[in-house]
C-alpha cells in the first residue's frame, strides 16, 4: 500500500525506457541485442483525500543524445515501489515530452503559454517555432507535423498497456542534422493525478465534473461558461474533490 502520514498520501510516477542508440552507419534493424533499458523515478506526489495534482518536471532525468525509443511505461507507485492502487490515486494522464532550449537558458512553466508553445510550424523540419527564441518544443514528422506535436503519455489505462514499437521501428530523437544550433534536447514531465480516497462521487471526480470541485475560474483566470460541465478546466492542480462528511481531509 502507499505511505500514509494522517491522510497523506505519497507516492511518485515510476517510468521504464527501452531505447538504443543511433549511429549514421546503422539502422533499426536488429535492434534487440542493442536495446537497453531503464527506470527513472519522478518527483514525490504528496497528496490528501479529493487533492488533484497536475505538475510539471521540466529538465528532467531522462537520456541525452540521438537515441530510438521503442517503449516507455509507467505506473504509480508509493515509497516502497510497490503499485498504488487506482480507486486511491487516480492518473488522469501523464506525458513526457522533448523540447530544445537554449544553452544556459532555464524553462519552467511560467515561460509556457496555455498552448505549452506550439504555435507555428517549421516547414523544414520537426521542430515548432515558440513565442520565445530560448525554447523550441519538438512536433511530429510525416504527415502530422502540423497537427500534433511529439509526446509520449496515456491515462488510467497505463499500468500493463504495452507501449512497445515493434522491429524494425523506434521513435527517433535528437538527430544532430535537426538540433538548432546552440540548443540542447531536455525533456520535461506532466503527470495528473487525482487523489479519490474519501470523495463522495469517485466516477465524478476522475470525469472531473465542475461541481464536484466547485470551481467557477480556470487554471488562467478565466471564468468558466456555465455550459462547461466539466472536464480539465474544472480540476488543475490543487484543486480539491468534494469529500464525504466526517471523512478526515
Amino acid at each position: 500500500m502507499a505511505r500514509y502520514l494522517g491522510t497523506w498520501l505519497i507516492s511518485s510516477l515510476v517510468l521504464l525506457l527501452m531505447a538504443l542508440t543511433i549511429s549514421p552507419s546503422h539502422g533499426f534493424l536488429g535492434t534487440e541485442k542493442k536495446i537497453k533499458s531503464a527506470v527513472f523515478l519522478s518527483q514525490k506526489l504528496v497528496m490528501n483525500p479529493g487533492s488533484v495534482s497536475n505538475s510539471y518536471l521540466f529538465d528532467m532525468d531522462f537520456p541525452r543524445g540521438h537515441i530510438g525509443y521503442k517503449g516507455l511505461d509507467a505506473q504509480v507507485v508509493d515509497e516502497a515501489g510497490n503499485p498504488v492502487p487506482l480507486h486511491e490515486t487516480y492518473l488522469h494522464h501523464w506525458a513526457v515530452v522533448p523540447y530544445y532550449v537554449r544553452k544556459g537558458f532555464k524553462l519552467s512553466q511560467q515561460d509556457m503559454p496555455r498552448n505549452h508553445g506550439f504555435s507555428k510550424q517549421d516547414p523544414q523540419g520537426n521542430l515548432v517555432v515558440g513565442p520565445s527564441s530560448d525554447y523550441i518544443p519538438v512536433n511530429n514528422a510525416g504527415l502530422c507535423k502540423n497537427v500534433l506535436r511529439h509526446f509520449t503519455g496515456l491515462g488510467s489505462e497505463t499500468r500493463k498497456t504495452s507501449t512497445y514499437v515493434p522491429d524494425p521501428y523506434a521513435i527517433e530523437i535528437d538527430n544532430p542534422e535537426e538540433r538548432p544550433d546552440g540548443y540542447e534536447l531536455k525533456w520535461f514531465l506532466n503527470i495528473h493525478a487525482i487523489d479519490t480516497r474519501g470523495v463522495v462521487d469517485k466516477s465524478g471526480c476522475t470525469e472531473c465534473r465542475c461541481d464536484l470541485y466547485n470551481v467557477t475560474i480556470d487554471e488562467y483566470g478565466q471564468e468558466i461558461k456555465p455550459d462547461y460541465r466539466g472536464g480539465l478546466n474544472c480540476c488543475y492542480d490543487k484543486t480539491q474533490c468534494l469529500v464525504r462528511n466526517g471523512f478526515d481531509n
